[in-house]
């Protein structure tokens, strides 16, 4: 009697490229995305993988955000729009990059203060410089994924023009068919979670995201005693190629190649971690004896 193979759910999946015949589509964007994290939704997965303890608020968010989606019976991370605040150096870039990584989404950033995204997203057209994509399309065609998670700089810093082409992007009544004016086609950007940075004396113009959350995140704890460090120490070790699994590098090991003084930012820590990594992975110099005369 043939055995059965065990039952595997389907991964969710959308088409996120529309054009106008029947054409293939530039960076396959006809072809189906997957909706990633689902399987990661609950009891609690995401928030626990998150280690943002420290960041009470920003953890809640999360939460609620794994809890309405398993509610609406949607399979997937997404988190709508959020509006990330605080103190410089308190960790907003990480949160996201974190938060996508335990989620298994792609993360990209969108630099609205860049002069040729911000052409592109206000469709100024006054600019000579060609580019092919958002850099939000563009990461969900390399990862085949419908559903990253978006870093947005300058949001409280560029102008109306700006702003305007950028509300098309995360208008749930528009943002199915965001025009991608370089690719001449439709992108289907509804499942995006799109994490607004802005600093606390500047704000987002309300008319920008008016149903995103808001919330500020706290300064980064002292020292290196702490589940921020932790995080921080594995998303470096995923950029420069270490796997942790491997026991590479010890905790200990690590923790002697870091300065002994309190961070102010998590760049810093960040930098840090990055050096401490390095250190411990560059072979040890071991001189011979010198040989007799």
């Amino acid at each position: 009697m043939a055995m059965l193979a065990p039952f595997q759910p389907a991964t969710p999946a959308m088409i996120v490229g529309h054009g106008s015949d029947d054409e293939p589509l530039p960076l396959e964007l006809g072809e189906p995305f997957a909706l990633l994290g689902g399987d990661r939704l609950g009891p609690d997965g995401i928030p626990f993988r998150v280690m943002h303890e420290h960041q009470p608020e920003f953890l809640a968010w999360v939460r609620r955000r794994c809890a309405a989606m398993l509610a609406a019976e949607r399979p997937w991370f997404g988190g709508g729009s959020l509006i990330l605040g605080g103190v410089p150096g308190a960790g907003r870039t990480h949160a996201a990059r974190w938060l996508a990584r335990v989620a298994g989404v792609p993360h990209a950033v969108l630099n609205l203060t860049d002069p040729v995204i911000a052409a592109n997203i206000a469709a100024s057209g006054e600019i000579g410089e060609a580019m092919g994509a958002s850099p939000v399309t563009i990461a969900m065609a390399t990862a085949r994924c419908a559903n990253p998670v978006v870093t947005v700089l300058g949001a409280d810093r560029v102008g109306d023009d700006v702003l305007a082409g950028f509300q098309a992007m995360v208008d749930p009544a528009r943002c199915r068919r965001w025009r991608e004016d370089r690719l001449g086609i439709d992108v289907d950007l509804g499942e995006v979670t799109w994490i607004l940075q802005r600093d606390l004396q500047r704000a987002v113009p309300s008319w920008v995201a008016p149903d995103a959350d808001a919330i500020a995140l706290r300064t980064i704890p002292s020292g290196t005693d702490h589940v921020l460090a932790l995080s921080i120490c594995l998303e470096a070790m995923g950029d420069i190629g270490v796997d942790p699994r491997r026991g590479t590098c010890s905790w200990d090991q690590i923790s002697e190649h870091l300065p002994r003084h309190s961070y102010q930012s998590a760049k810093s820590l960040y930098a840090d971690m990055i050096d401490a990594l390095r250190g411990c992975l560059r072979p040890t110099d071991r001189r011979s004896d010198p040989e007799p005369f």
